[in-house]
């Protein structure tokens, strides 16, 4: 067991398996949570040094910390239409039709779903465990799986990899986008809460491990990203606005999630210039990988 001070760990990396015998200080952190309920409670960080993966150590019960998850809030405002128009376009430039079958894994209340649906996309399910609308399990196979921001919420990534990658069927598509490790310093936390986003974000990934996760699977990696996807050119659709629109809001999620909040802009006009150029000036990372399954040989 590694011990640091205010820390006593027995932590194995869930993805490259390292072991520290003894723990670099550097490697160590903690960071409030970034929503109201727990805005004043620190979780633990560890960054793994072989991989540069960052766990979330203090163990949650998933059903009881996405109860009131303020995300599950999101409708398709301004924001997320730029950003959800962007995602598909990557979709679509691999040959997405709107005849085929969609599977959003860990939809939450299933806004991109929706949009999806106001695209012309008519053949689009959504899975979510704690999302009661839902809930359901697929059963099925689908033309295309897209599992955007879900990975770094899960206990074990290596398994929803697997379990996402079985519900592709043949020549189908397999999109994983995740926020992006590297450029944490664990010693300033608070810079990163965004990223980090605890105690909800379990696993967090840099793009070179989400490449070699998603390798292990018999599918094809046809396209990668390590630019955000909300990085789009449209007024308001950027991660930088939404990385000073937050901060502005002390990084409290229920009230970003919250319309009424967006009289800050009166006071902080410095939110328009990231609103309108925040493209040009950007801040955070979202790795995202693109896989094709191979089709069944011809009999």
């Amino acid at each position: 067991m590694a011990q640091n001070n205010n820390y006593l760990i027995d932590q194995n990396c869930v993805i490259c398996s390292y072991h520290p015998e003894t723990i670099d200080p550097k490697d160590l952190g903690t960071a409030r949570g970034n929503t109201k309920r727990f805005l004043s409670t620190r979780f633990r960080l560890w960054k793994c040094p072989k991989c540069h993966t960052i766990h979330s150590i203090d163990p949650v019960d998933f059903a009881d910390i996405y109860r009131d998850y303020p995300p599950n809030r999101r409708t398709l405002d301004k924001f997320a239409k730029g950003t959800l128009r962007n995602l598909l376009r990557r979709l679509e430039d691999a040959g997405l039709k709107k005849s085929d079958t969609i599977l959003d894994y860990g939809c939450g209340n299933g806004v991109f779903v929706s949009f999806l649906r106001a695209c012309g996309y008519q053949n689009v399910v959504g899975f979510d465990p704690f999302f009661a609308d839902y809930a359901q399990a697929p059963t099925t196979l689908f033309d295309c799986v897209v599992a955007n921001d879900v990975i770094e919420h899960v206990s074990s990534p290596r398994s929803m990899v697997a379990e996402c990658a079985r519900r592709v069927r043949p020549g189908g598509l397999l999109y994983i986008g995740t926020a992006d490790s590297e450029p944490v310093k664990m010693m300033n936390t608070d810079a990163y809460l965004l990223v980090l986003h605890q105690p909800f974000h379990r696993v967090i990934f840099n793009q070179d491990t989400l490449i070699k996760l998603v390798n292990e699977t018999e599918m094809t990696l046809i396209t990668t990203w390590r630019r955000s996807y909300m990085d789009t050119l449209s007024p308001f659709a950027n991660y930088r606005f939404l990385d000073e629109y937050n901060k502005a809001l002390d990084y409290n999620m229920d009230d970003a999630m919250n319309p009424s909040s967006s009289k800050i802009l009166l006071r902080r006009p410095d939110l328009f210039f990231y609103a309108l150029f925040g493209y040009f000036f950007p801040c955070g990372w979202d790795p995202a990988v693109l896989l094709r399954k191979p089709k069944a040989p011809a009999t």
